[in-house]
Formats: C-alpha cells, sequence, structure tokens
C-alpha cells in the first residue's frame, strides 16, 4: 500500500515538473481559474474591429457574458449600464460584455429598447466561452491589471452595489 501511495506521488511530481512548473509561478490555465492568466481572447464588435486581453493588457477588466434571451441578464443589465456609466472615463479600468450564443442584432434592439450603450461584443465560434469554461450567463470575469483571474461570479449580480465596487476597485491595487 505504501508503495502504490509513494509511486502515485512520484508520478505526480514528475508531471509536476514535466509541465514546467515552479514554485511561486503563475500559469495559464485551460479555463479561467481564480489566481491564475486569464485566458487569451480575441472579440469583434459589431464594426469587424477586434479587441484581444493582450490589448487592453495594465487595465482591470470586468468580462461579463451574457445573452438578450437571458431573464437574469436582462436583470443585471441595468446594474452594469450604471457602472459603466460611472467608469467609462476611467483609462484603468475596461468593461467589456460578450454575446453568448445570441446575435448583434438581438443586442442592437435590446440595447435601444433599454437604452444601454455600453460597448457589446461578439464571440465568433464561442472560443472565448470554451476558454473560460462558461457554465450559463451571466457569467463574469474579474481580471486585474497583470492578466490574473482575481474573481469568477456565476449569476447575476448589482454592479453597482458597494460590494461589487470594492471587488472591482481592488483590481488595480495587486
Amino acid at each position: 500500500m505504501k508503495a502504490t501511495i509513494l509511486g502515485i506521488m512520484l508520478i505526480l511530481a514528475a508531471l509536476v515538473v514535466q509541465n514546467g512548473y515552479k514554485s511561486g509561478q503563475t500559469r495559464q490555465a485551460s479555463r479561467a481559474v481564480e489566481g491564475l492568466n486569464a485566458p487569451a481572447f480575441t472579440l469583434k464588435d459589431d464594426k469587424g474591429n477586434t479587441l484581444t486581453l493582450e490589448s487592453i493588457k495594465g487595465k482591470a477588466v470586468l468580462l461579463n457574458f451574457w445573452a438578450t434571451w437571458c431573464t437574469a441578464c436582462a436583470e443585471e443589465i441595468p446594474s452594469l449600464q450604471r457602472l459603466y456609466n460611472e467608469q467609462r472615463n476611467n483609462p484603468d479600468f475596461k468593461m467589456i460584455t460578450v454575446l453568448f450564443r445570441d446575435s448583434l442584432n438581438n443586442a442592437a434592439s435590446f440595447m435601444k429598447d433599454g437604452k444601454y450603450d455600453f460597448p457589446v461584443l461578439q464571440d465568433p465560434d464561442h472560443k472565448s466561452a470554451k476558454a473560460y469554461g462558461l457554465t450559463g450567463v451571466p457569467e463574469t470575469f474579474l481580471i486585474d491589471r497583470r492578466g490574473i483571474v482575481v474573481k469568477r461570479i456565476l449569476g447575476p449580480i448589482e454592479w453597482d452595489s458597494k460590494l461589487a465596487k470594492d471587488m472591482i476597485g481592488k483590481l488595480n491595487t495587486k
């Protein structure tokens, strides 16, 4: 029994060494994991312009996946708009909303009807959703200025609440 446990431990140690892990090193995960580098993404706006995580490195990022057909998203959107209004001129913060299994036409109608004006991006082929291990919508990732996932939030929250603002404020302090 001890030999079996020792053998398993040696195999695990070999795998860790083989993958190049060193103590204190931040690693890239195959999905978004708190404390690790955020997976890279390439998103497109309605004009075909692209936005990558690399292009906004150095900024605190709120990355929110949503859809017009999602009731919980519709409840969350007004608070996202209020946060966007408050932060739109903050050069150290970027709010990114990404449509999930939805169309920009639907989003444009939704935004017009609700008088929302925050940026809405597409995720071609759902590559970013897969990279982040999306489980549903709304789902939000807070990424600090170093590109580390600080928080993964499942479901809606009030983005203009003190708790949310405190979480966002901490993204630029690390």
